[in-house]
């Protein structure tokens, strides 16, 4: 490896360049609806707003939007001077000589002193009913409630007295006239001080203020901008030694904060603090800025105006922010030197060595333009190790010289192991161990072939963390690797860091911060305990402090109490990506890609308190409404849109709003971040209240005032509207319930009449049966019996016996049913028939023919056996030669009505009825006929009967058929 003095490629320059360091600061502008740049004064209300006196006049400012306030007979447009009374009331001034204050929400003009000012800027005060008013030539008290107004004369005659400098104190206003000190009281006596001003003149302008109990006067030579100070002691001005900084700068307001003096001037804002009886400059910020005035709202954030910049607010003065740091680059890596110092590299390979203290930046000039990489700075050899993505340095503080090197390019990290001469490298290919000796490196241990990322040595147990693309690696001293796991998963880490009290922190990418001893999880941190994201940036180990840098601010985690610090950068996300954080005594430096972050150790724990949180806005149905406490609509009216608001400026992480809608629902429910408002579409009427709070991060609710809503029912649930139509219903009922029982009546005639009807069937039924059981037929049927006995024939007297018996039973079961089964009735037709057969002694046969295939179908009892009967008995007796009966069943097309067929091959209904006048009627058919008229009363769906000839080619009738149309029962 070779070594190399470059003084002709690498020049050391030294360049004393101030770069800025202001406090992290909200910039309002125009660009950001601030209505003005110029800005001469800034005042808080009891309320929370804030007023802001500007050249295009008065505004009042809620945090997000801007009101102007005006009046018809104001002259020009700026505004000055914002003061409250003893009421608390809002006074500004004009340089037109228009004092005016605000009530009501309104601009008031309260005196017009065009004539006495004559286009002179006055200040003015409050003492007690009385104010005060101070111009370059005149004095005078105006009384609040009468208006009666009074030049005071000066106890002295001056011919052309210059009055300068009011300062309010102790219920006296303190000014100067010409080269005297005076006093005035609120019952208008004027008091000479002894005091004289040692300088004098149009270009000199006193002014007072205190500080820590003691009074100064400042005198400012605005020919040679150059300040005077003095301290006023015993009647006496001594001269008094303030800062470099303060001496030549022109001092618009000086305030008292912190117990600190604030200097708003014309190059930026100027804290003094005194240090043994000295007073010494503490911090310049914004020193390109024309700062007007300061305050410090109820919650200790700063607002600053300025002449041309328009005006900033700071959340805190203890959070800086480096800026200029590098032109036109980006931050890739940093090294701490020591308290004050630190090297920066960038992406396009140029080093810097910066001092935060002084601001003096030396550029190191390296001939390489890639990418610095990774930085280490060696202090037992005072000497900076330097990794870009192609090449690798040496950079000695003692020499200035540079010694190129080749083994550590494109390094991930860079880590010494325990102030030896062995470095820990982790690049892209492998993680292994230097030795540094002689301006050379050599590799004494390869780690690990695979991708690594970070690496970490622990002082105590001698022991190296390295965190590669799989795995987290433990290696001991003699290089001996354990694998660290969380739930038997691997662990990726993003940053290793360790506390005071030896735990080992470790960043993951999924699973929050991790924290380990002997090997073992001994701590995590994660959303579940506080941390506010577990995408974390940086970690670094403090002490007994844990700072994390996560996408969602900086949190400070306290090891020894287990818990967060409440702190005011818990809310802070404004830090970027942050890429390394140094440790300083008092402060911790956080770099990102773009500058430094100093956030001091120290830093005050700050919540917010809104002083209200109110109603801003309410519409109803889309249209804005006046603001009321209670409200009564009418039912359509039920479309509401609340707009609420806090005073004030509020980080948005800060407050978690929340409402309810009492009578809608009583529990509190959370509002999304950045929403202002509150939709409820269709609430029925109904009474009901409304209340938003805030809740702080210490957990502290403010509530808002209650707005009632009465949404009133229709019309035409209205009690004058709903009585008539009640009693309307009430008298149909009446005449519903008459008819009914009208009906009722009929119903119970017609039950009646029905009942009769049943008796009647019942008559029928055992008509019908007597016609089954007719004489003949049992005659017919024994006798039949006696001969199959007489011939001997037993068996078939047995089964015909057996038949009949059967027969007799099933008529006497069947006669005690309204329906049976289809099924049923085709196997007591098949008894019947097969008894008939035997009577006709073979010269008879029949056939049954069912297209029925479901067995439910139910007919009414007795019905088809008649028919058939019939057909034997009348169309059949009396042919001669063979005789033939076929019964078809079959369901119709809409599966609705059961169709029967009865058709014998008889001597057809002429002749039929020849021989029926020739002997009797059928009994039979006449039962028949009255049962199917009983059965069909009432009915939809009729039994519908058709008898008809059957006919051959020559029109000759052969035979009968009787087709039955019935109802199907399921």
């Amino acid at each position: 490896m070779k070594t190399h003095l470059l003084y002709y490629f690498f020049l050391l320059l030294l360049v004393n360049i101030l770069f800025a360091q202001d406090p992290i600061a909200l910039k309002l502008t125009e660009k950001e609806g601030l209505p003005d740049v110029e800005f001469y004064d800034i005042i808080e209300d009891s309320t929370g707003f804030i007023w802001l006196a500007a050249d295009k006049g008065l505004y009042r400012f809620d945090g997000k939007e801007y009101v102007q306030f005006s009046h018809s007979k104001k002259r020009g447009l700026s505004v000055f001077g914002l003061k409250f009374d003893p009421k608390k009331q809002l006074w500004c001034n004009t340089i037109s000589g228009q004092f005016f204050y605000i009530k009501n929400e309104k601009l008031e003009l309260f005196l017009d002193l065009k004539n006495e000012l004559k286009g002179e800027l006055a200040e003015f005060f409050f003492l007690d009913e009385a104010l005060f008013i101070f111009s370059n030539s005149v004095l005078i008290s105006v009384n609040l409630l009468t208006k009666e107004r009074k030049e005071i004369k000066l106890p002295v005659t001056f011919k052309y007295p210059v009055i300068r400098a009011p300062f309010l104190v102790n219920n006296k206003i303190y000014f100067t006239a010409n080269d005297f000190i005076f006093s005035v009281s609120k019952t208008n006596s004027v008091e000479k001080i002894s005091q004289k001003l040692p300088v004098f003149g149009n270009n000199f302008f006193p002014k007072f203020f205190r500080f820590q109990k003691k009074e100064y006067l400042l005198i400012y030579d605005i020919i040679s901008n150059k300040n005077l100070f003095f301290e006023i002691k015993e009647n006496t001005l001594i001269a008094t030694f303030f800062p470099k900084e303060l001496q030549n700068t022109r001092i618009i307001k000086i305030l008292n904060y912190y117990d600190e003096l604030w200097f708003c001037t014309s190059n930026g804002l100027i804290l003094a603090d005194k240090n043994e009886d000295v007073i010494t400059t503490k911090d310049i910020f914004f020193k390109n800025d024309f700062i007007t005035n300061a305050i410090l709202d109820e919650n200790k954030t700063l607002w600053l105006t300025t002449l041309t910049n328009g005006v900033f607010i700071v959340p805190s003065l203890q959070i800086k922010r480096y800026e200029n740091l590098v032109t036109n680059e980006v931050i890739s890596a940093t090294a701490k030197i020591n308290e004050n110092e630190v090297a920066i590299g960038t992406t396009k390979g140029n080093l810097f060595l910066l001092n935060l203290k002084t601001g003096e930046k030396e550029n190191i000039f390296l001939n390489n333009k890639r990418k610095i990489t990774a930085l280490l700075f060696l202090p037992q050899q005072n000497e900076v190790l330097i990794s870009t993505e192609n090449f690798s340095f040496l950079y000695s503080f003692d020499s200035k010289r540079l010694t190129s090197l080749n083994c550590i390019f494109n390094a991930k990290d860079l880590h010494q192991v325990n102030n030896s001469n062995q470095i820990i490298y982790t690049g892209y290919d492998r993680a292994t161990v230097f030795e540094y000796k002689n301006n050379t490196l050599a590799e004494i241990k390869r780690l690990n072939n695979n991708r690594a990322y970070n690496c970490f040595f622990n002082n105590d147990t001698h022991e190296t963390y390295v965190s590669f693309v799989d795995n987290l690696l433990v290696y001991d001293a003699s290089f001996n690797p354990t694998v660290l796991k969380y739930k038997n998963q691997s662990i990726i880490a993003r940053s290793i860091s360790k506390t005071a009290d030896g735990t080992v922190w470790v960043a993951t990418f999924t699973n929050g911060i991790l924290g380990f001893k002997n090997h073992q999880i001994v701590g995590k941190i994660d959303e579940e305990n506080g941390l506010k994201s577990n995408v974390i940036h940086e970690i670094k180990g403090d002490g007994s402090s844990l700072w994390i840098v996560t996408d969602q601010g900086i949190q400070v985690f306290n090891t020894t109490k287990n818990s967060f610090k409440s702190t005011l950068i818990n809310a802070a996300n404004f830090v970027g990506n942050i890429r390394d954080i140094i440790v300083n005594k008092e402060s911790l430096y956080f770099v990102s890609q773009e500058g430094i972050f100093e956030i001091e150790k120290m830093i005050k724990s700050k919540a917010y308190y809104p002083k209200e949180v109110y109603v801003k806005s309410i519409m109803i149905n889309e249209k804005d409404t006046l603001i009321q406490d209670h409200y009564e609509l009418p039912y359509e009216k039920n479309r509401i849109k609340i707009a609420f608001h806090n005073n004030g400026y509020f980080p948005k992480e800060e407050l978690q709003f929340s409402y309810r809608l009492i009578g809608l629902q009583e529990q509190w429910i959370p509002i999304e971040k950045n929403v202002n408002f509150v939709s409820f579409n269709s609430l029925p009427p109904k009474a009901y209240t409304f209340e938003v709070k805030a809740e702080n991060s210490n957990g502290k609710s403010f509530i808002s005032k209650k707005i009632n809503f009465q949404i009133n029912l229709p019309y035409w649930k209205r009690w004058w509207f709903v009585l008539p139509i009640f009693l309307s219903v009430f008298g149909i009922i009446i005449l519903f319930y008459r008819n009914k029982l009208a009906i009722k009546e009929k119903e119970n005639e017609l039950v009646l009449k029905n009942t009769r009807f049943e008796s009647e069937l019942a008559v029928l039924k055992l008509e019908n049966l007597k016609s089954q059981m007719n004489p003949h037929f049992i005659f017919n049927a024994l006798n039949s019996i006696q001969e199959y006995i007489v011939l001997n024939q037993k068996h078939l007297a047995s089964s015909y016996l057996a038949k009949f018996a059967d027969l007799i039973r099933a008529y006497l079961n069947h006669s005690s049913k309204g329906y049976l089964s289809l099924k049923e009735e085709i196997e007591c037709l098949n008894i019947y028939l097969e008894l008939e057969k035997l009577r006709f002694e073979e010269k008879f046969s029949y056939k049954i023919i069912n297209l029925v295939s479901k067995d439910e179908v139910k007919i009414p009892t007795m019905l088809i056996q008649p028919y058939v009967e019939n057909a034997i008995k009348h169309g059949l007796l009396h042919k001669k030669g063979d005789r033939f009966l076929k019964i078809l069943f079959e369901i119709l097309a809409d599966n609705q009505m059961l169709k029967c067929i009865i058709e014998d091959n008889g001597i057809g209904r002429e002749k039929a009825a020849q021989l029926q006048r020739k002997r009797h009627q059928s009994f039979a058919t006449q039962a028949n006929k009255n049962r199917l008229e009983l059965l069909n009363f009432g009915k939809e769906k009729k039994i519908g009967v058709t008898i008809e000839d059957v006919k051959n080619e020559n029109n000759e009738v052969i035979g009968t058929k009787v087709i039955l149309i019935i109802p199907i029962l399921k």
